[in-house]
């Protein structure tokens, strides 16, 4: 094991030399830590292609007239992320997320992107077209 975490292993029958990159995630046999199989990406690249790079930058603040909706986006959303202890205590399921529906220029992406600013994760933008697609841009 070298200072930087890598490691110099045997490679298993089977594996496709040509295949293997540098950071390329793998799995070892527990016995002899011979390289045996090839994982997949960390990201599945479908989402990759979604994600956005930043943390957006939106906030509640920026949103007018939407004060109710912040306000049940805020318990349940932004509630469970950051205070999962809460439901622990009370013995309940999170919930598992929300659907904004609406017409167009109401506020719903730039609500979703506030929730992903204020819990500090990335945010996917996935429109409903996209989802019965069978292949993303077509």
């Amino acid at each position: 094991v070298h200072p930087e975490g890598k490691y110099v292993v045997d490679i298993g029958e089977g594996i496709d030399r040509t295949k293997l990159t540098t950071n390329l995630r793998v799995a070892l046999k527990n016995d002899n830590y011979a390289l045996h199989k090839i994982l997949p990406n960390a990201i599945d690249p479908l989402v990759s292609l979604m994600m956005v790079e930043k943390v957006p930058d939106s906030t509640y603040e920026m949103i007018g007239g939407l004060d109710n909706q912040i306000k049940e986006i805020k318990e349940v959303i932004e509630l469970p992320v950051k205070h999962p202890e809460l439901f622990e205590a009370l013995g309940i399921a999170q919930p598992k997320g929300v659907l904004l529906y609406g017409p167009p220029g109401t506020g719903k992406t730039l609500l979703a992107r506030a929730v992903a600013h204020h819990t500090d994760c990335k945010f996917i933008r996935v429109s409903g077209s996209e989802l019965v697609q069978k292949y993303i841009g077509e």
